[in-house]
């Protein structure tokens, strides 16, 4: 089993609002308990697939 979270990173203090927020999604093995991460610029099925 795959457990799957996604976050929406927060802005930091030299980008303004106007730039596009990054999402991170981490990925946790239930077996071995391997942490996976990736940073993507967005929120989509295609991040997603990538990152599985």
């Amino acid at each position: 089993m795959l457990h799957v979270v996604t976050k929406r990173l927060p802005l930091l203090k030299n980008k303004t609002k106007q730039q596009t927020r990054e999402y991170l999604f981490v990925g946790i093995d239930d077996f071995s308990r391997e942490l996976y991460v990736g940073i993507y610029p967005d929120k989509s099925q295609f991040s997603l697939a990538q990152f599985l």
